[in-house]
């Protein structure tokens, strides 16, 4: 009886552990459909996103980032002109956070404690449409 409770514990350890590797590669987001709004704060400027189709747009940009394979290990990223974008789920919404910013190497989204993505330029712009000045970054 040991010897198959010893295996069962080594098999869900494995599980477990390839579980946990396979987490930073996909960027984590919901289902478009299930997105009630976006909201996207820049230092004290909020704006609220409820159009289907700029959500939409917003997430399949975002899933098309790549991975970085470099660690959030922070609540907030610590760069100049980051952009909080939150997304809600349901009514009244749950919201889960993305950071997306510019580096030397063009743009990153940030999921705190997951991960960082390479993202396309287009979301930067995209998210910088209606960005205050103070908010954009000119690097």
């Amino acid at each position: 009886m040991k010897f198959h409770l010893s295996w069962a514990a080594c098999g869900l350890l494995l599980v477990l552990s390839l579980a946990a590797c396979g987490g930073a590669d996909t960027l984590v987001l919901p289902e478009a459909s299930e997105v009630t709004a976006v909201r996207v704060t820049v230092g004290e400027a909020v704006t609220l996103h409820r159009d289907p189709a700029w959500i939409q747009s917003f997430l399949t940009e975002a899933a098309g980032a790549a991975p970085t394979g470099r660690e959030s290990v922070q609540d907030a990223p610590d760069r100049p002109g980051a952009v909080r974008v939150e997304l809600g789920t349901g009514d009244p919404p749950g919201w889960s956070v993305l950071y997306v910013y510019q580096t030397e190497d063009g743009c990153c989204l940030e999921q705190p404690y997951e991960g960082i993505w390479q993202g396309d330029d287009a979301l930067w712009t995209q998210l910088a449409a209606d960005t205050p000045p103070e908010g954009r970054n000119a690097s």
